[in-house]
């Protein structure tokens, strides 16, 4: 893909198409899209399964390319999706199809655009080669339209073996200021540059008489990506496996196209909250702006074929010194684009319509994003349309299913009737608390909902004081969304994120010794990174006898209750939940106070209130680790509250 090196004027933009100068009749620019965190109106942006999108600016849209994201043998087209605005999106199917290249079968991979000449250029992989003996590699097809139809331009590959090292994959094209243009690509760990001929459609030359480049970073595994910001190269990669957890994207800057190139950070990583696999991506620069986004594909967490990947974007910020932040994948929906690519439905009538997700009156109907938050913040617009019942949030949900209650999990909803409720659902309804509230059909309200850990606050309309201030242990994580329940309604503005107001686990992110992990990567601050949905390696484990985890609070803290996460809460099974524990206080970390003892416990997380209680630092000590001949101590998280 090609992207702006920095902000241009409007006439200069008017000569841009894909990023590139041309001389053919200036296009309209790109509608100004605003600065978007993320896709506000939904991840994934389009529906289906894609990946290793790439990206161009021509004339007034904006075009995103990816692979179709199935089995080799049906990977035989590409399709194409544009934009005014990034919110509304429209197909454009068989872009290119291996009718139109003689020497392609299946394996069309990773779509590079980019526009020259007055014409349009799109680099694709084929046959996913595994040797030089083999018949495929990287093409070049060319049309006189962005939307194709494409067609094979010069009757080969332009890259058919192996050089360096690198299979010939992942191709991404880049033309400098200075008209030269490049193809940075690689599999199998490898990554090469080649220089383009201005035809762009044949290989050039290096200075030494070479054509094939190595510029393999450390990490690099595929996904080759190059732009320019502030006169400095920026080459993006994707690292670990595509079908595992580990997919993610790295980076280096450095200040000549070919590098070097020294790997400075990840970038982009799963979220076990949000999505997996997260990888092969892009990079979007409004034109004449230094807004930027990364478009990358990912895949859903309750997916477990490979092939499940999606499209997405979120914001990307840079640091003064022009490194890149790394980029949270941000859970929202405005509904603008009218659509609920997504979301899965369990009872109702469901759909998107106006700005606003709507749903009929049904005995509980419930849409739910797949997502696995244990402590979050989600708002959302609640509107009651028609009916006496109620409707709000649903959240830590698992097992959904048609009917009332049918999911495990917790609601929040508010009522014309004038009440505010929250309950827990287990396949029947226990309430939880609830508050008068003064309201009536057609009022919107802004319904928001905070947990950490055991602690449970509901908002309404005012953010600063909750209507309802509950605390209950029975579920760590799980899906957010929204339900109705004997009532009409519309939701609007979904946004789920890190817990945010003065619901505050004191240990989160503070500095944890224990003893020694059962594992790398299990060790003491597994237990304070605020999450346990991060699988089994989200825990600190011990095997040692006698294990103990502590905290340092930073300052002396008054302490009202501790919650610890057991090995239930992460997704083991219940026979590894702490058997017998205490917790003690310490002002100097040398003289400590017994405050907690517990024997006999089987539940997956344990909440201590406590009163009096003060302390600099936190132990947790572990007489019998399990219900079972198990020895090994798990604890996801231990939380303390002020």
């Amino acid at each position: 893909m090609t992207a702006l090196a920095k902000p241009v004027s409007t006439a200069l933009a008017a000569l841009l198409v894909g990023g590139v100068l041309t001389t053919s009749s200036p296009p309209a620019v790109a509608a100004a899209a605003p600065d978007l965190p993320t896709a506000v109106a939904g991840n994934p942006f389009v529906d289906g399964w894609y990946a290793d999108p790439d990206v161009a600016v021509y004339g007034d849209r904006y075009w995103v390319y990816p692979t179709t994201s199935k089995r080799y043998a049906e990977q035989t087209y590409l399709d194409a999706f544009s934009s005014t605005d990034l919110v509304h999106w429209t197909k454009h199917p068989n872009v290119l199809t291996t009718a139109d290249v003689s020497w392609a079968e299946e394996a069309v991979w990773a779509p590079a655009p980019v526009a020259r000449n007055g014409r349009y250029y799109l680099y694709f992989a084929a046959n996913d080669i595994q040797g030089d003996t083999q018949l495929g590699g990287i093409g070049v097809a060319v049309a006189d339209r962005p939307e194709g139809p494409y067609r094979d331009a010069i009757g080969r590959p332009l890259v058919d073996a192996f050089h360096n090292g690198a299979q010939p994959i992942d191709q991404d094209v880049f033309i400098d200021d200075d008209g030269q243009a490049y193809m940075y690509y690689g599999g199998h760990s490898h990554a090469n540059v080649v220089k383009l001929n201005p035809d762009m459609v044949s290989l050039g030359r290096f200075a030494d008489g070479g054509t094939y480049r190595e510029i393999t970073p450390s990490g690099y595994v595929e996904g080759a990506q190059m732009f320019k910001r502030g006169g400095r190269y920026y080459l993006m990669w994707s690292e670990g496996g595509w079908t595992g957890p580990d997919y993610s994207v790295s980076y280096a800057i450095a200040d000549s196209p070919t590098g070097p190139f020294t790997k400075l950070d990840k970038v982009l990583a799963q979220d076990p909250a949000v999505a997996r696999g997260s990888g092969h991506n892009a990079v979007l620069n409004v034109p004449g702006t230094d807004t930027w986004y990364i478009v990358y594909h990912r895949r859903p967490l309750g997916e477990t074929d490979g092939n499940h990947r999606q499209l997405a974007y979120d914001r990307m910020y840079f640091n003064a010194d022009g490194t890149i932040r790394r980029v949270a994948m941000k859970v929202q929906d405005n509904f603008a684009d009218d659509n609920t690519h997504g979301w899965k439905t369990h009872g109702g009538t469901w759909t998107a319509s106006g700005g606003r997700l709507r749903t009929d009156a049904s005995a509980g109907g419930k849409a739910l994003l797949d997502t696995n938050f244990g402590d979050f913040t989600q708002d959302t617009q609640v509107t009651v349309t028609s009916g006496g019942g109620d409707a709000g949030l649903v959240f830590r949900a698992t097992r959904p299913a048609v009917g009332a209650d049918a999911y495990a999990g917790y609601y929040a909803g508010i009522s014309p009737a004038g009440r505010v409720v929250l309950g827990r659902a287990d396949n029947s309804w226990t309430p939880l608390g609830s508050a008068p509230l003064t309201t009536a059909v057609g009022t919107a309200h802004r319904l928001r909902v905070t947990a950490v850990g055991a602690s449970i606050r509901v908002y309404v309309d005012d953010m600063t004081t909750p209507r309802l201030d509950v605390v209950d242990a029975a579920f760590a994580s799980g899906a957010n969304g929204v339900r109705a329940f004997n009532a009409a309604a519309t939701f609007d503005d979904v946004a789920v994120g890190p817990a945010v107001g003065p619901v505050a686990n004191l240990a989160q992110g503070r500095p944890a010794t224990g003893t020694p992990a059962c594992a790398p990567g299990e060790g003491p601050e597994k237990a304070v990174n605020g999450t346990v949905t991060g699988g089994n390696g989200d825990k600190f484990c011990s095997s040692t006898p006698g294990a103990w985890l502590r905290v340092d609070l930073g300052a002396s803290r008054s302490i009202s209750r501790f919650e610890i996460a057991h090995a239930q809460a992460g997704g083991e099974q219940a026979g590894f939940n702490t058997r017998a524990f205490g917790l003690s206080v310490s002002q100097d970390g040398t003289t400590w106070t017994r405050v907690v003892d517990v024997a006999g416990n089987s539940a997956a997380t344990t909440v201590h209130p406590v009163s009096g209680v003060s302390g600099r630092h936190v132990r947790l000590d572990v007489g019998t680790p399990t219900g079972t001949t198990d020895g090994a101590t798990r604890i996801y998280e231990l939380r303390v509250f002020g």
